[in-house]
């Protein structure tokens, strides 16, 4: 009848819970009868049992998916019969309350543990800890009663001790750590103080340093904390100890570990903790140093009790950081210097220990000494042990920095410590590469069969899977071998692709860096020759596409992986530009440019001393492939698979560069080239337009004219823009060649031939060239801003080569409505920068091939009424194309960039002379220098920058160059490069004008005193004397004492020559630029005033 009246209350209690309809009736409902219903598990009736089970699984369902329902948690601590599941509804309710709550509760909490199994003491422990950085203890705990501490702990000894234990596990919990899965294979035995894996024992997961597996296990709970709940609990545990609630000397060694935490508030308080109670610790307490040991040192077997200790309850020694915090408080401790074995260990951790550094050593001399110095006698036997380690010590250290041999004469040790890393945990693998890394040194001058066997030791391990092993090696590959060592180079490649960052962006830094000046002087040349790496990647590409080392992308099969191969290509430019003499650069395409005449010369000799081979023939045995055509097919072949623009442009410059040689080879290619014309980027499409008109215009006319009727139709397809845009600029490129190679037999006195016409006439020529222009004119008012610009530049790459065969003026597309569209385009505001710089670049290439464009000076005047505020970038493009307008048919624009340097350049004689410099000069210095707008002045300082450094040989220019004034920033350098650049009058006329100016403040329009501020404050550092070097006065004083007036110029252009002289718009090729001032200009002092001159470097260095 009992059991009945149990199981119909059950329902009763079930029936009430189905028709709870709010959480708070819910709420009410749990609170009142949820401990009963745990009581009832006890019952013996089966039935009851089941039916409990039954309405609980029902009530956590409910629970579960409402987080704010409060359960009845005080109640259930005190619950002490069937704990296994009321455990379960503490750990679902405890967080669920607010933080006041459980604090309140915090005491219950740690009294409902007392006599529990350790799995739910844990589970309490782990929800405690949280809650202990919420708790207020009171302010003066000597003065209070025991009743005013929230935790009465003085008769709980066993759960003070458990609470601790928990307390330390938690202080030496790293953030983020996560108990990884056992390793596949048994970790090899690491030194004593390493914390490797067999110290877990096969088969159980490493725990973090200084823990066991099984504490490891606890700390993480169900639900792992995240850092920052973590930092919350190890700040509340150290707030806990602050508040004495247990005795001091049972937390000193929490109070050390934490203090070498990682997040510096858990760190910084417990050390302040430590040093308020320094004076009150008995450092002597054998219950204190045991328990610094047993942390330092873990749980290290001894023969006597070896298997006395199960593996997951063993201890890890602590990490290296938390050493370094115990070791200096042992050496406050006489007793630490006489525990044996304890002391001896620690020593020889220290010195010998796998992850022991400076610091680590530096403080275990320390104690060695302190153990010499307060052992007993009795102790006097570990003075031998002490005395062999010390020894082994200075010995290590001699053997490393005086003989370098041992190690250089012995390859096998190289080989055996990478063998090492390859096998060892993650931890002893650091300290064996950084012992590499330090060895390294003593194999920079292997020779002969060292030198191979150390190549193929680096190459082995370079494909290794450990991270580490492969960057060491990457390392030994930089730092052994010469920097013309093509081998070591290619494995430098494979590095560059590597797919970790620390690799391949090391690997990436040692290619690139440009070669010192001084090592070829010194007999070291700075990279292999270009036939010599070719041909190595040559063969290593054949040989990988046999193995499982190729890389397959989509339908294409390469030798290596896309990032490698890129940085092959690139690099291989770099040899080749080196081998012709230029600077090897790869960052920007703008400079690589610049090389590109030294790379045509060099690859007609490559050609001249070996020719091509057909294409069938290359794959012959023994057959002799020039380097060139080598390097070309691994461009075509990443290009084809990949692309890049980097590539585009590689295999842009090598066919430019000999196109006669080189173009006819890519004939059969055109329909791949037009794919790349086709592409969805932007400037790769432009560089394939351009390999495009460099292929076709090597073929006959009527292929030619052929090519031209196409894009011309294909530029009228407007389903694809991206197909518009490659035409349009292919158009513009074939155009311009064409224009240019007819100049060129024009001005031989000849005409082109009927193969190399397009036509019959040229007076058909003439008109399919005009239509031409005009499909791509038709774009210049188009929408969209990709095939405005593509337009833009098209008609500026074929006016800076000839004419533009459209009318001068009147109806529909003429030169002047060229002109008004471009101007219109500069101010706007809905322009882009790329657009209007594209338009002023085009403005100016107009005069350039056109010696009697009719809107010459419509185009200039222009462009100097366009400023406006805050384009300063903008004007240097301006100042450029005022500077090529200008001097018109004789500006360096109209050579051709690939085959032709800008020194080299010079017009035809029987070119129309189109030169409007005087009144271009006359224009700025009359209206745009002494103009009350501060922008129009600047902008006026910069074109006259450019004029100066494009034109400096012009005589209009040395002429009027000694009447501006302007802005001081951009004039200094403009003056400086006058007195260089003009002959030895110019020079001295120049010197006293600006002399005169700087001693009576006479400038054009504007009132200069002698106290005018040149440079702020000690920019320029002080004179000799003390005085400052600011002023006008103070600077023409010392140029004064020094019998030098010319030096003033050099002075202002050492401060101002980083700020807009080194642009890329002022100075192309800026890394090769020579605007600084050399100490070779003051070498007339030397001999005079070399006293003088030395203490004012000293002065303006500093």
């Amino acid at each position: 009848m009992a059991a009945q009246d149990e199981l119909n209350q059950l329902e009763r209690v079930f029936l009430r819970l189905g028709h709870a309809e709010t959480d708070d009736q819910l709420q009410d409902i749990i609170s009142k009868f949820l401990p009963p219903v745990l009581l009832k598990l006890s019952s013996v009736q089966e039935g009851v049992r089941k039916k409990v089970m039954e309405l609980l699984v029902h009530l956590n369902k409910r629970i579960k998916s409402r987080p704010l329902i409060q359960l009845p948690v005080e109640t259930l601590l005190v619950t002490n019969d069937n704990l296994n599941f009321t455990i379960i509804y503490i750990k679902m309710g405890y967080p669920r309350l607010e933080v006041g709550n459980q604090c309140e509760l915090a005491p219950t909490l740690l009294t409902a543990m007392e006599g529990k199994p350790e799995p739910q003491q844990d589970s309490l422990m782990h929800l405690l800890i949280p809650s202990l950085y919420h708790m207020k203890y009171p302010k003066d705990s000597s003065n209070s009663s025991k009743m005013a501490s929230p935790f009465i702990l003085m008769e709980k000894p066993k759960t003070v001790q458990l609470l601790l234990e928990f307390m330390l596990d938690v202080l030496l919990m790293p953030y983020g750590f996560v108990l990884n899965e056992p390793p596949t294979r048994p970790a090899p035995s690491s030194p004593q103080g390493s914390s490797g894996a067999a110290a877990a024992g096969p088969g159980l997961p490493q725990p973090p340093p200084g823990m066991s597996v099984y504490a490891a296990k606890r700390v993480i709970g169900e639900a792992q904390w995240s850092p920052e709940q973590l930092e919350q609990c190890k700040l509340g545990i150290v707030k806990f100890i602050e508040a004495e609630q247990v005795p001091e000397v049972e937390t000193v060694i929490h109070l050390v570990v934490a203090s070498s935490d990682t997040r510096h508030g858990v760190a910084t308080a417990a050390d302040l903790e430590l040093k308020s109670k320094q004076s009150i610790i008995d450092w002597n307490n054998p219950l204190i140093v045991n328990r610094m040991y047993k942390v330092y040192l873990g749980d290290i077997p001894l023969k006597t009790k070896g298997a006395s200790l199960k593996r997951e309850l063993k201890h890890e020694p602590v990490s290296t950081r938390v050493k370094m915090k115990i070791l200096p408080h042992l050496l406050r401790s006489r007793l630490a210097a006489e525990c044996f074995p304890a002391n001896i260990q620690v020593v020889y951790d220290g010195l010998f220990g796998a992850n022991t550094n400076n610091k680590l050593l530096s403080l275990t001399l320390q104690f060695v000494h302190h153990i010499c110095q307060v052992c007993p006698d009795t102790n006097k036997p570990l003075g031998l042990m002490l005395l062999n380690g010390l020894t082994k010590l200075i010995n290590e250290y001699k053997e490393v920095n005086r003989m370098p041999q041992l190690f250089t004469k012995d390859i096998a040790l190289v080989q055996q410590f990478f063998e090492a890393m390859c096998k060892e945990e993650p931890d002893v693998r650091l300290a064996i590469q950084e012992a590499l890394s330090m060895m390294v040194g003593a194999y920079a001058n292997l020779q002969g069969a060292l030198l191979n066997l150390m190549e193929a030791l680096v190459a082995a391990y370079m494909g290794k899977p450990e991270v580490q092993v492969r960057q060491v090696a990457m390392k030994y590959a930089s730092t052994v071998f010469a920097p013309d060592h093509v081998p070591s180079r290619y494995l430098l490649l494979l590095a560059a692709g590597d797919p970790r960052e620390e690799v391949c962006s090391e690997a990436q830094r040692v290619l690139r860096a440009l070669p010192a000046k001084n090592s070829e002087k010194e007999g070291r040349k700075p990279m292999p020759s270009f036939p010599d790496m070719v041909a190595y990647i040559q063969e290593k590409a054949a040989q990988r596409m046999k193995t499982p080392a190729k890389y397959i992308v989509g339908t294409y099969t390469l030798p290596f992986n896309p990032s490698a191969f890129g940085e092959i290509v690139l690099y291989l430019r770099m040899c080749l530009a080196h081998s012709a003499g230029a600077t090897p650069v790869s960052k920007s395409l703008a400079d690589m440019q610049d090389d590109a005449p030294a790379i045509g010369r060099y690859t007609h000799a490559l050609l001249s001393n070996e020719p091509l081979t057909s294409p069938s023939s290359t794959g012959t045995k023994g057959a002799e492939v020039n380097p060139v055509q080598v390097y070309m097919e691994l461009l075509q072949q990443l290009l084809s698979a990949v692309g890049g623009v980097p590539v585009m442009y590689c295999l842009l410059e090598v066919v430019s560069v000999c196109p006669h040689n080189l173009a006819p080879m890519f004939i059969h290619k055109i329909d791949w080239i037009k794919s790349l014309m086709n592409t969805n980027k932007e400037d790769l499409r432009e560089l394939a337009a351009q390999l495009y008109a460099v292929v076709v215009s090597t073929m006959s006319g009527n292929e030619l004219k052929t090519a031209v009727q196409t894009l011309i139709k294909i530029t009228k397809d407007t389903h694809s823009p991206e197909t518009q845009h490659g035409a349009i600029m292919a158009l513009g490129y074939m155009v311009a060649r064409y224009m240019s190679k007819r100049k060129s037999f024009a001005n031989g006195d000849s005409a082109l031939n009927r193969e190399q016409r397009m036509n019959d006439t040229p007076k058909e020529d003439e008109e399919l060239v005009a239509i031409a222009t005009k499909a791509i004119g038709s774009f210049l008012d188009s929408g969209s801003p990709l095939l405005a610009v593509a337009a833009c530049t098209a008609l500026g790459e074929i006016g800076r080569n000839g004419p533009l065969l459209i009318p001068s003026e009147g109806e529909g597309f003429t030169k002047l409505a060229v002109v008004e569209k471009m101007l219109a385009r500069i101010p706007s505001g809905k322009e882009t920068l790329k657009m209007k710089e594209r338009a002023i670049q085009t403005l100016g290439y107009l005069p350039v091939g056109d010696g009697d464009f009719a809107h010459q000076k419509k185009l200039l005047q222009g462009l100097m009424d366009s400023v406006e505020a805050k384009q300063v970038e903008l004007q240097f493009t301006v100042g450029e194309a005022i500077t090529s307008a200008a001097i018109g048919t004789s500006s360096g624009a109209a050579r051709d960039p690939w085959t032709c340097t800008e020194e080299q350049y010079s017009p035809p004689d029987n070119v129309e002379n189109n030169d409007v410099v005087p009144w271009v000069l006359n224009s700025i210095l009359a209206k745009y220098i002494p103009s009350q707008n501060p922008h129009v002045r600047q902008a006026a300082c910069i074109w006259l920058l450019s004029l100066v450094k494009k034109l400096h040989q012009h005589k209009e220019i040395r002429v009027r160059t000694l009447g501006v004034g302007g802005s001081r920033s951009c004039t200094s350098t403009k003056i400086r490069l006058s007195q260089d650049m003009g002959g030895e009058g110019d020079q001295q006329e120049l010197v006293s004008t600006l002399v005169e100016t700087l001693m009576t403040g006479k400038r054009v329009k504007h009132a200069v005193s002698e106290d005018t501020e040149v440079f702020q404050g000690e920019a320029l550092g002080k004179a000799p004397d003390g005085h400052g070097l600011s002023t006008y006065k103070e600077l023409c004083s010392l140029a004064s004492d020094l019998n030098q007036p010319d030096l003033v110029y050099k002075f202002m252009n050492l401060a101002n020559h980083h700020a807009m002289w080194n642009s890329r718009k002022v100075q192309p090729g800026s890394e090769r630029g020579d605007c600084s001032l050399s100490l070779l200009s003051f070498s007339p002092l030397f001999l005079s005033f070399s006293l003088s001159l030395f203490v004012f470097f000293l002065s303006f260095s500093s």
